[in-house]
């Protein structure tokens, strides 16, 4: 009899470590806590169309597009290069500062520069190259209704820009075009804690750009003109499932 009742306490006391070191592993307080995520869009749709000054009527022969894309591993939409060129997968770093909030920010940048040679000394395209720069900067809050268990869902608030530069060389002569994109987000989702110090995210956001341009040309063949100035160029929104993984500590 004694036997069995020391089996069943030896049991008993067993059980309940495994579920405290359950426990302990789902509780997940942000306060206090560093956040380190890298984030993939599995499902986007961006739609973007030429900027209309106000009461300026709609050119129908000005393009409009749509961009679907699926699989995980692409770089986010909202990071993406406004003017084509190099693309970037941006890292994100987070802090609690608060057991229901986390204040953070995705960043990342990426330069490419490409150029073609050959043996001809006269042929003029050794002197091409074309050169690509994006960074992009968007600080976020999530709001985390439940602030301890398994599964934290939060509410995504963020803002940011995506700026870019695209230079082309023929010879002494350049072209530079830049662009800046700021942007305005929304979503929802979840960590889910696979470990106390890693989390799988899901997440469904919406973002709105406003692309604004400018142009610039120099070199010795290229006539003064008057200064270029930054100007309105394009509006776009962005909707999307996305996947992260996250390590916490």
């Amino acid at each position: 009899m004694k036997l069995h009742r020391l089996a069943l306490s030896v049991s008993l006391v067993c059980a309940l470590g495994s579920i405290a070191t359950t426990a302990e592993a789902a509780r997940v307080a942000p306060k206090g806590k560093v956040r380190v995520h890298l984030d993939t869009e599995v499902l986007s749709w961006t739609h973007g169309r030429p900027y209309y000054d106000p009461g300026e009527a709609p050119n129908p022969a000005n393009p409009r597009w749509n961009v679907i894309g699926f699989g995980a591993g692409r770089p986010v939409t909202i990071d993406g290069n406004p003017i084509g060129g190099a693309s970037v997968i941006a890292l994100g770093v987070g802090y609690g500062i608060h057991r229901h909030l986390i204040l953070g920010a995705r960043f990342g940048m990426n330069l490419s520069h490409s150029f073609d040679r050959n043996n001809d000394p006269d042929d003029g395209s050794n002197d091409d190259s074309q050169t690509a720069f994006v960074g992009t900067f968007t600080p976020y809050l999530e709001i985390l209704p439940i602030a301890e268990g398994p599964v934290l869902p939060f509410i995504l608030v963020r803002t940011g820009f995506t700026g870019a530069t695209l230079t082309n060389n023929d010879g002494p002569n350049w072209s530079r075009t830049g662009a800046m994109a700021p942007l305005l987000g929304v979503g929802f989702g979840a960590h889910a804690f696979v470990t106390q110090y890693f989390s799988i995210d899901f997440g469904l956001t919406f973002d709105y750009r406003w692309v604004h341009g400018i142009g610039r040309v120099g070199g010795p063949a290229v006539p003064p003109g008057p200064p270029p100035v930054w100007g309105r160029t394009a509006q776009s929104f962005t909707l999307a499932g996305t996947l992260g993984i996250s390590t916490w500590f």
